[in-house]
């Protein structure tokens, strides 16, 4: 397990150009996404408590443009606003996790 986590973090580097440190984060979601019409198989996504990022780490971050347009910071209350209904659930479930509030698992339909 520790090497896979290892091989994971230095794939995050990067990625990314951010460095959080060497050590497994805390598990907050596992995500299950069921297959539907537009996506023919079932997902799993697993969401990790990464910290605050300091306006430092914010400033380091490197992502490949063809991949990614842009990236951005805003408040919970701000998401809720920018961010479609089933989109901003996903969001909230990992915050209430995060703060010990709520279900470590999310079942979404497509």
């Amino acid at each position: 397990m520790r090497r896979r986590w290892t091989q994971r973090h230095l794939h995050h580097v990067e990625e990314t150009g951010l460095e959080l440190g060497p050590d497994a984060p805390r598990l907050l979601l596992t995500h299950f996404v069921h297959a539907g019409p537009s996506m023919p198989l079932n997902k799993v996504g697993l969401v990790f408590d990464g910290g605050q990022l300091t306006a430092d780490q914010l400033d380091r971050i490197r992502l490949d443009p063809a991949e990614h347009d842009m990236w951005a910071v805003h408040d919970l209350a701000t998401w809720q606003e920018l961010m479609a209904t089933r989109a901003f659930a996903r969001l909230d479930a990992v915050e209430r996790a995060r703060r010990g509030e709520g279900p470590g698992y999310l079942n979404t339909d497509t």
